[in-house]
């Protein structure tokens, strides 16, 4: 199932990661697709401050590769595979301590992970689309065992006035 959604400004971002924030649970992983300034970061800003994380600690993880945030109503991991490339070693960065369940993992630029990527199981995948100086599109396909996070989310876009795009497929 896919959703679509128009944000032609910052603040309906900062809305929609919020909401998505209040559907997640420990466990999940969020793939981040999209071009150099297409928003991933600014959304996983959002997203940290639904968490209750300090948006303002939330920076790309560029040169770190990763950072971990445990102050938020569940521990955040926030992966950039960029300067990784194609294919990356995700043992060599670590991330196999963070796949217990416990934790919501975010991983930009997610385009270059494999195809057996352990971080693709049941994963939500958002495209961002840069549209213009102030507006994104955002599609997130949600995999059929995510139904009742995409519910919630649906129901929390509603509650904020966000308009939405709705496919099957």
């Amino acid at each position: 199932m896919k959703l679509i959604i128009k944000a032609d400004e910052e603040n309906k971002t900062r809305i929609v990661g919020n909401c998505l924030s209040r559907c997640l649970i420990p466990g999940i992983t969020v793939l981040l697709s999209g071009d150099l300034g297409a928003g991933k970061t600014t959304f996983t800003k959002a997203l940290a401050e639904g968490l209750g994380i300090d948006p303002r600690h939330v920076t790309s993880p560029t040169f770190s590769i990763l950072h971990h945030f445990h102050e938020g109503k569940i521990p955040l991991v926030h992966i950039d595979l960029y300067r990784l490339g194609q294919d990356p070693d995700l043992d060599e960065i670590g991330i196999d301590e963070y796949l217990d369940g416990h934790h919501i993992m975010v991983v930009e630029w997610s385009e270059y992970l494999g195809d057996e990527s352990p971080l693709k199981y049941k994963a939500l995948l958002i495209r961002l689309t840069f549209e213009s100086e102030n507006s994104r599109l955002f599609e997130f396909v949600f995999p059929d065992d995510l139904f009742n996070m995409m519910a919630c989310f649906k129901k929390c876009l509603e509650g904020q006035g966000i308009e939405y795009e709705s496919t099957g497929a």
